[in-house]
């Protein structure tokens, strides 16, 4: 199978060597690229270190996504023999000539997601797999409503939630900076299968029930393209030990983005603005008293949309013997107010030596992906009646230093 990764900066490109370091060569691994100096150099190697140790990883294919911009960067421009027996330059493809996508890995930042994913339409299809390894959340959503309305025809959606640090040190180098780990879930099957099935085997002690790959699809199916690239990209994920990426149900890998969204809706923001280091956060009592204010707006309204999520099962139920007093359900300790501030602490000491993505974009003068972090937890707040000065206010600020760059006077 020949797996696809966009958005080839630093987290895409550790996800890329390690890919192409377990995966055997027969299944190939393509890098959609936008910037021209690919297109010259044509590079098939990614370089990642760690430690100060460089390992390199080789065999990649690549594809410029700005078509009229391969063809400027070719020089002498790539040329095909003609039937007359001259060379003729090589006229760009349409996307959909480039051929069907099997599986797509998206790293690219949040923003950019949905235009992205838009000229790739007409090469995704019900057959397809997506991954989405970003920053933020409510991109699946925003996907699903602007472009795969339909759940038939609907490509199979992994969800991954990522904490490890990296930046681009070299054109063709990323360094390896903070060791995480990523976990990733399969969005529930638009056509009915049961990927989690295994959970609910009540012939295993619930204590040894694990997530199977045959739920998705077993091997004597695995020539049905329905399932095929699903599977093969879950076992693809699975193998990146290096990276300790594991296969988890959507349910806690949800809950792995929300703890995330909110750290990186602290510490991304005030990197951003104060134009420092993820570790120099948190030292004075003015930026931990700004965090807790977020993890308190944040955990009311992920506990606002648990009850009401909760209320509306109990209403679609509609059972007469209830008398109004079922619990609507405890959240979970991990989205408490606590356990998020002790968690924004910890992620900003172990990346302490981190210029955070945001505060990269910021210096850049690049849109960040503040929309995704502090204005997704913003709507949510609006949805639930929920009131989020402290985080909307982060989201301002920042919008603030987009129109009033570093170093104007």
């Amino acid at each position: 199978m020949r797996f696809h990764i966009i958005g080839v900066g630093a987290i895409g490109s550790l996800v890329a060597h390690h890919l192409r370091s377990v995966l055997p060569s027969g299944h190939k691994i393509t890098l959609i690229v936008k910037n021209k100096r690919f297109a010259t150099r044509q590079p098939d190697a990614v370089r990642v270190e760690h430690n100060g140790i460089v390992t390199t990883t080789s065999g990649f294919d690549a594809e410029v996504f700005d078509r009229d911009e391969e063809l400027r960067a070719r020089t002498p421009p790539k040329r095909k023999w003609a039937l007359d027996m001259g060379y003729v330059p090589e006229e760009p493809q349409a996307p959909s000539a480039l051929g069907p996508i099997e599986s797509l890995i998206v790293t690219t930042k949040s923003h950019s997601t949905l235009a992205a994913i838009k000229r790739l339409v007409p090469r995704l299809s019900a057959e397809s797999t997506i991954v989405l390894l970003q920053n933020g959340m409510g991109i699946y959503e925003q996907l699903c409503q602007d472009i795969f309305r339909s759940p038939e025809t609907r490509p199979q959606f992994i969800l991954a939630a990522n904490t490890h640090g990296a930046w681009v040190k070299n054109f063709d180098q990323v360094v390896h900076a903070g060791v995480g780990d990523i976990s990733f879930g399969i969005v529930p099957d638009p056509r009915g299968r049961d990927f989690e099935a295994a959970l609910k085997d009540e012939s295993v002690h619930p204590r040894e029930r694990r997530l199977r790959i045959d739920d998705i699809s077993t091997r004597e199916e695995a020539v049905s393209p329905s399932y095929q690239s699903l599977r093969l990209t879950v076992a693809a994920l699975s193998a990146l030990e290096p990276l300790d990426s594991k296969w988890a149900p959507i349910s806690d890998v949800q809950l792995a983005m929300r703890r995330k969204v909110v750290v990186n809706s602290i510490v991304n923001p005030l990197t951003a603005l104060m134009g420092c280091r993820n570790g120099d956060l948190f030292r004075d009592k003015a930026s931990l008293r700004i965090a807790r204010r977020v993890c308190r707006e944040s955990s009311a309204a992920f506990e606002a949309e648990m009850k009401a999520g909760a209320q509306t099962m109990l209403e679609e139920l509609n059972d007469p013997e209830d008398d109004g007093q079922a619990p609507l359900g405890r959240l979970p300790r991990g989205l408490e107010a606590q356990f998020l501030i002790e968690e924004t602490t910890r992620v900003a000491r172990m990346t302490g030596g981190n210029v955070s993505s945001m505060l990269a974009d910021v210096r850049k003068g690049q849109l960040s992906e503040i929309d995704n972090l502090n204005g997704y937890l913003g709507r949510l707040g609006t949805m639930h009646n929920v009131k989020m000065p402290y985080t909307l206010m982060l989201a301002d600020l920042i919008r603030m230093r987009h129109s009033i760059p570093f170093d104007q006077l």
